[in-house]
Formats: C-alpha cells, sequence, structure tokens
C-alpha cells in the first residue's frame, strides 16, 4: 500500500511539473519568436524587425539586418500605387443566364530612404536557425533625413522655376528682337 502511495505521489509531481512547464511555455509565446517581438518601441524612435534563415550563419544574419532597416524606411517614406479591378458580366436571357465575375486587386509599394543612423539593438537566434533582428532609429535622425529630402527638392524646384522663368524671357526676346535698318 506504501508503494502504490508512493507510486502514485510521484506520478502527481510528474503531472504538476509537465503542467507547470506547459504554463511557462504558454506564457513566453512560441520557442520561435525573441522575447522583445511584442514589446514596443520607445516614444522617440522608430523600430524594424527583420527575419531570415538562409544557407549560413553570415548570410542570415545580414539579410535579417537589411530587412529590418527596410521596415524602418517604410513606415518613413513609402509611395503605394494599387489598383482594383471588380467586373462582373451577366448574359443571357431570364430562363438561361450565365453569370461571370472577377476581380483583381493588385499593389506595389514603393520606398526609397536613406536610413543612415538606424542600428541594431537587439539580434536572436531561433532554435530553428532563424535570426531575428530588431533595428533602432532615432525619430530626431528620422526628422533630419526627411528635412534633408525635402530641402533638396524644394532647392531642384527652385532652380526649374528660374530656368524655366530665364526661357520665357530669351523667347520673349527673341520675339521683341528685330534687325536694325541702317538708312544710307
Amino acid at each position: 500500500m506504501k508503494k502504490a502511495l508512493s507510486i502514485l505521489f510521484i506520478l502527481s509531481i510528474i503531472v504538476l511539473a509537465a503542467c507547470g512547464t506547459t504554463a511557462a511555455a504558454v506564457a513566453t509565446g512560441p520557442a520561435n519568436t525573441p522575447p522583445w517581438l511584442n514589446d514596443f518601441p520607445p516614444e522617440d524612435a522608430l523600430w524594424g524587425i527583420g527575419t531570415a534563415r538562409q544557407s549560413s550563419m553570415q548570410m542570415s544574419m545580414t539579410t535579417a539586418e537589411a530587412r529590418a532597416r527596410v521596415a524602418i524606411a517604410r513606415q518613413m517614406n513609402t509611395k503605394v500605387q494599387a489598383m482594383f479591378t471588380d467586373y462582373n458580366l451577366d448574359a443571357g436571357n431570364v430562363n438561361n443566364q450565365a453569370n461571370s465575375s472577377l476581380q483583381e486587386d493588385v499593389s506595389r509599394q514603393i520606398t526609397n530612404m536613406d536610413v543612415s543612423g538606424a542600428r541594431p539593438i537587439q539580434r536572436w537566434q531561433a532554435p530553428d536557425g532563424t535570426w531575428w533582428f530588431l533595428v533602432e532609429m532615432k525619430k530626431s535622425d528620422a526628422k533630419g533625413q526627411i528635412a534633408s529630402i525635402m530641402g533638396n527638392q524644394e532647392a531642384a524646384f527652385a532652380q526649374f522655376k528660374a530656368q524655366q522663368a530665364l526661357d520665357m524671357l530669351d523667347a520673349q526676346l527673341a520675339k521683341n528682337e528685330r534687325p536694325l535698318r541702317v538708312d544710307n
């Protein structure tokens, strides 16, 4: 009887330990994601997260970091081109109708942004070999990049308008110039 109670006690401890392990695993999330995945960036920063699992560790790390930088660039400046087509055709008569329907949704995102100042602040390798990178860029650096682009665009526009005004002046002078007549 004591032996049966001892076995029951040991089995109870094993079951309780297994339940405790399951609860801990559920609390920390899936094994293939880093603990900081669901954190939010501080108010003064942008974060980008990138992942990669390539044929070599170095290529995985490089790709994950690059993808994280792209994620930051997309937050700063993304041009979205989109088209949605909805086509519906009813053909035939009341007793014999055919219906055809086609929907198409196409989009493209283009990002062209300098993310100088973005730097990795966390990296993590999952048990399956996937590398995760968390890259941060301070908003003050991002504002500087955007201001620089805006300044360059304003300068280019001013130069364009100045050239346009000079071209108009040249055209007007060409119309008004007449050869001088000299009478003898």
